[in-house]
């Protein structure tokens, strides 16, 4: 048990006092031997048994309404989800300094079992309601979409722990969580305001994506916590998941397409369901409600069973019809969050491709691989360009660039490299390949080329990144054969940078900078056949350039399709709402669905793919996340009306009142034998 007064807690000798007074009571008389009393002492024998156990019995009553009342005024804690170990009884009700991070990721828009409530809406109650009553003091709401949207501080400070229920910032969010991020994002506000005891509340439903628990922030992060000790105590409320079935659909490739005097949009996506054991029988047919620029209609989708993946719907449009907007949307289910995907098309731009390269066959293989395209409809084209040549680049027309040269560094190189980050920055793509005499001392955007070296055996590639990236697996599931590619040759890269694919010796072959918008890529060995068999086994070579060049081109079309969360929230707040929720704030366009015009240009912003994973973590795994940090977990089924805290002094107030009764009847004096029976003089009268 605990107490939100647990000084009330020293007062508990007070108790004793019944005992006290009645060991002083029996030490007020001396006891002198006197004969006419011994026979009277012995005729009372019989009943001194039962007269010690009725004083001691009003004794322990006595002390049981003492213990009761400064328990009453401690105000205890009990039965609630968290029990006794959510204050410390000596270490105090509530911490000084409360940090609440919120996960508004759309699985936390699941709808709760039993309750008309979204796992996040409990949630938020739920804490909201404990904070009250524990008093907490300072309050800072820290959320997963102020996280990614701010560069400062994002700790906001609450008046009371009531405004969290009525915050924007508290509400539901298209965007996914970044939890390492937030934790971050608490620590440095425990410093910078030089806190004392700080209790950090974790509101989550422990969703792999959202929480990255193989990210390499996680061992930096406990270190840094580790120092407080006990000072920061973490309180993760876990909502659980609802018992209702959910579908989800996602839209991934949208083609508009001329055929003869029609045209139609060839949709791509995928219908995922969570019906227990694949019963699909009572699951609703597999169909779709579409609306293109407000025309509503029923699509049907080529799917035997209730889920999967589809491709090349088509939807009749217009015969004049070249662009447009609107969404798919599912009936509503366990979680309406993701239920719905706004689309966006137009006729697709042109896809140029620029190669900067003076090896003929390096560039003739580089230009063939971009100038193919798998749809006849969609124009491309690639030019070759000598080192030399490169100022003469039309970069507003350009979507990928394919570089076999030497880096572009030094002084002189100072306009062309302004001119490449601006290209990055509008969403271009390049891929860098290793030149054929690398400088170790170049280096571009952290990253360097070592010297050639000739592997002695035919090295594979022993393990890639297939999940996502270039070298992500197809529509339909199937891997790309990277693992049968030889390197022969191989430039090693430096630099801090994400592997994409790696040789069995370890070494980096396919590399991947960050960078705000657009992709830049290194490859440590190039498709000449001294070098690989990326030409001769050129399925992986043409799918990982066709896949730059179409992300590189959308940066160049009408139109954008966007993931929640991944632009930047201060120029989304000038975009203009086309279709979405229309409760949401001009702050939140960011990270919330719904198609906006931004100028000329639409976007399309939809939950990211990462989101549709149903993946959780184990409570093995979060105690290693905080494995040396003080954690309490709090396993909540969302629909629980259940407080997490529930002061039970009334009880000890009634057990008080009760103990009151049972003394005042045992101080009841008996009823003496001669007034219980009649007299024998009466009796013989």
């Amino acid at each position: 048990m605990s107490f939100l007064q647990p000084w009330m807690l020293f007062a508990l000798p007070i108790a004793l006092l019944p005992i006290l007074i009645h060991l002083i009571n029996q030490r007020r008389y001396q006891t002198t031997q006197w004969a006419a009393m011994m026979f009277l002492l012995a005729a009372n024998r019989m009943n001194r048994g039962y007269a010690r156990i009725r004083q001691w019995a009003i004794l322990a009553l006595r002390t049981l309404v003492l213990l009761a009342l400064i328990i009453a005024i401690g105000r205890p804690l009990a039965s609630g989800s968290l029990g006794g170990g959510l204050v410390g009884s000596l270490s105090g009700g509530s911490s000084a300094n409360t940090i609440v991070l919120l996960d508004r990721s759309p699985s936390m828009n699941a709808n709760a079992a039993g309750d008309s409530r979204t796992k996040l809406e409990a949630g938020v109650a739920q804490i909201a309601e404990t904070l009250q009553t524990l008093g907490a003091g300072r309050v800072l709401l820290i959320d997963s979409n102020t996280v990614a949207a701010s560069e400062s501080s994002p700790a906001r400070e609450l008046a009371s722990p009531e405004e969290l229920l009525d915050l924007p910032q508290t509400g539901p969010s298209d965007a996914s969580a970044d939890i390492p991020a937030m934790m971050l994002a608490a620590l440095d506000t425990i410093q910078a305001n030089s806190m004392g005891q700080t209790d950090v509340w974790i509101c989550s439903d422990a969703r792999e994506h959202d929480w990255q628990s193989r990210d390499g922030r996680w061992p930096t992060l406990r270190e840094a916590l580790a120092q407080f000790g006990r000072r920061v105590r973490f309180r993760l409320l876990t909502v659980a998941g609802t018992d209702q079935p959910n579908r989800s659909i996602r839209i991934d490739d949208i083609v508009l397409r001329s055929e003869g005097d029609e045209r139609v949009l060839m949709l791509s996506g995928k219908l995922q369901s969570d019906f227990e054991n694949g019963d699909t029988a009572n699951a609703p047919a597999p169909s779709i409600r579409m609306d293109l620029d407000g025309a509503e209609s029923i699509v049907e989708l080529p799917l035997d069973s209730g889920s999967g993946e589809f491709t090349d719907l088509r939807v009749p449009l217009d015969r004049e019809q070249v662009s447009g907007l609107g969404h798919v949307s599912l009936p509503a289910d366990g979680n309406n969050a993701d239920n719905t995907y706004y689309i966006v098309f137009d006729e697709p731009p042109p896809r140029k491709s620029v190669v900067v390269s003076a090896n003929e066959d390096v560039a003739n293989v580089l230009r063939l691989a971009a100038e193919i395209t798998p749809d006849p409809n969609i124009e491309a084209s690639a030019e070759v360009l000598l080192p030399a040549e490169v100022p003469s680049i039309a970069w507003d027309e350009t979507a990928l660039l394919l570089w076999q040269a030497p880096l572009p560094t030094g002084a002189s190189n100072a306009e062309l490299r302004k001119r490449l980050e601006s290209f990055l920055d509008r969403g271009g793509r390049v891929i860098f390949f290793p030149p054929d005499n690398p400088d170790p001392n170049a280096e571009l955007f952290g990253v360097s080329y070592a010297a050639w070296t000739d592997l002695k055996d035919d090295v594979s590639i022993a393990t890639w990144r297939g999940e996502a990236d270039l070298l992500g697996k197809t529509l339909a599931g199937a891997s790309l054969p990277v693992g049968k590619l030889k390197v022969h040759r191989l430039a090693a890269l430096s630099g801090e940078t994400t592997p994409l694919a790696k040789l069995s010796n370890d070494e980096p072959v396919m590399v991947r900078v960050p960078t705000p918008r657009g992709g830049v890529y290194f490859c440590g060995t190039t498709p000449a056949a001294k070098d690989s068999t990326l030409s001769s086994d050129g399925v992986v070579l043409y799918v990982m350039i066709q896949r730059a060049l179409v992300d590189g081109a959308a940066s160049l079309a009408n139109t954008g399709r966007l993931d929640a969360g991944t632009v930047d929230a201060e120029v989304a707040a000038t975009w203009k709402r086309l279709q979405g929720p229309d409760d949401s704030i001009s702050t939140e366009h960011a990270f919330t669905a719904g198609v906006y015009a931004d100028g000329d240009r639409f976007n399309a912003i939809n939950r990211s793919a990462g989101e549709d994973a149903t993946d959780t973590l184990q409570d093995s795994q979060i105690d290693d996340l905080f494995q040396g940090l003080v954690l309490e977990r709090v396993n909540q089924t969302a629909g629980e009306s259940n407080s997490l805290v529930d002061e039970v002094w009334r009880a000890f107030l009634i057990l008080m009142l009760i103990a009151m009764i049972g003394e005042a009847i045992l101080c009841l004096p008996r009823q003496s034998a001669q007034a219980a029976s009649p007299s024998v003089g009466g009796a013989t009268a």
